[in-house]
């Protein structure tokens, strides 16, 4: 069985990857589907009192399963199964591991994610994993 990773920030890009992915299952591949969100991790500049880190991981935790549930409800609307995966770290290094340790045969991705910062980065995201990756990437507009 092919395995495919959706890295997804719920932006219509990468959405549009999912719909992707789900057309070619549904016209016959057969997939084992997971889906990942990153979320970069937060650079403390100092050991400040009054940061709470559990609460600052907690809150890239929530951001991250909301941005995994518009991806994840298309797959759950096409009747598809498939396993969701929820990081933090460096995005490239992070969307590879997952790849990596799920056995998968390739990735999909958009090109680029949200707003005008989110574009640069999940840009330049898209463009590091293609240069990382050992299996297929496929970039969707």
């Amino acid at each position: 069985m092919h395995s495919i990773l959706l890295p997804v920030d719920g932006s219509e890009q990468s959405l549009r990857a999912v719909k992707h992915a789900i057309s070619s299952i549904k016209e016959g591949l057969a997939a084992d589907i997971h889906v990942i969100n990153v979320q970069p991790p937060i650079v403390m500049l100092s050991e400040l009192p009054v940061v709470d880190y559990e609460q600052v991981e907690q809150s890239q935790r929530e951001l991250g399963q909301n941005e995994l549930l518009p991806a994840c409800q298309l797959l759950d609307n096409a009747g598809l199964h498939y396993t969701q995966h929820l990081e933090i770290g460096p995005i490239p290094r992070a969307i590879i591991q997952c790849a990596k340790a799920n056995a998968c045969d390739s990735i999909i991705m958009g090109t680029r994610g949200r707003g005008t910062f989110g574009s640069w980065l999940l840009g330049s995201t898209a463009n590091a994993v293609v240069h990382l990756a050992e299996v297929p990437v496929t970039l969707v507009k």
